[in-house]
């Protein structure tokens, strides 16, 4: 199984804290069944040192150093979770903080919502080639109160990571309905563990595979650890596991399925008709908001290595 989001960088973020906790990690992601291990550091956001590149440089290749030292037989590779603000854009552009120098680069909004403009930030981003994978959209208030903006999102072409741990329950109940609900109607495309530590937020797959199958099937659930996070790996196009759908065209019946609460007011996610819909963008004088066009992101054009 392919890991493709996780927090194993020693002494870099709020993951471990030394090589002993990073190495222990490993371990058991490699019971696990875990073979393939992207690191994906915070940037942005819960940095210690306040984002010093230097510094990551260093811990990356200490790592390395140090997990082929110890014989861990896992193929490890690496990314970034790159928290949303308001350079967010160019600073992708200028650093690269892609997985392994494909295209596909791991976006995290700030958990209390969805911020205005965000559309027109992801759409800037796919402008310049990069494909924004969505970092665990079931735990942003702004999501579970309107999944149609992650609809939207998908539409345009971006991925979405769903977290191990929402699919099993261990981020309590309406975290794992929310999830439920993206994977019913295709909006999530990997599942990741987001592992922090060893105890509280640990590495591990399976029991979050065992869950999706249970929603979308054995096939579709195991291809969300395998052949889509492998297609990233390899900056191919993503494999069509189904076209996304809106939720809120089949959201009372997959509701009562999922035992989900029932939708919160606006004011849960902010007063966008105040500050603009960042599911849209405006269009023509006098013709109102324009909608993203529907699309499949296994059509998305994708940057080769090297190009």
């Amino acid at each position: 199984m392919i890991d493709l989001h996780t927090h194993l960088l020693w002494d870099w973020d709020d993951g471990p804290d030394d090589l002993y906790q990073a190495r222990a990690m490993c371990r058991l992601a490699e019971q696990d069944g875990t073979d393939t291990i992207c690191l994906t550091p915070h940037i942005f956001r819960m940095t210690r040192y306040k984002d010093d590149l230097g510094v990551l440089r260093q811990r990356m290749e200490e790592f390395g150093r140090e997990m082929r030292a110890a014989g861990v037989p896992i193929e490890f590779h690496w990314g970034a979770e790159v928290f949303v603000h308001a350079e967010v854009v160019r600073a992708v552009e200028k650093y690269r903080f892609t997985v392994d120098q494909t295209s596909y680069v791991f976006l995290e909004f700030a958990s209390e919502g969805v911020p205005a403009g965000a559309a027109n930030m992801l759409a800037q981003l796919m402008s310049k080639g990069f494909v924004p994978v969505i970092s665990h959209p079931e735990r942003n208030r702004g999501f579970a109160a309107r999944p149609e903006l992650l609809f939207e999102f998908v539409n345009m072409g971006c991925a979405a990571q769903v977290t191990a741990a929402s699919l099993t329950g261990e981020l309590g109940k309406e975290v794992r309905a929310t999830a439920g609900l993206f994977m019913m109607n295709n909006l999530v495309h990997i599942i990741a563990s987001d592992a922090h530590r060893t105890i509280g937020r640990p590495p591990g797959l399976s029991r979050a595979v065992q869950a999706a199958a249970r929603i979308v099937g054995e096939s579709k659930a195991r291809a969300m650890v395998t052949e889509i996070p492998r297609a990233i790996l390899d900056n191919k196009a993503l494999p069509d596991w189904g076209e996304p759908e809106n939720p809120l065209r089949r959201k009372a019946w997959t509701q009562r399925l999922l035992g989900m609460p029932r939708r919160p007011s606006r004011a849960a996610v902010g007063d966008r008709d105040r500050e603009g819909d960042p599911g849209s963008e405006a269009g023509p004088a006098g013709e109102g908001p324009k909608r993203a066009r529907p699309g499949s992101t296994t059509l998305l054009k994708i940057k080769k290595k090297g190009a």
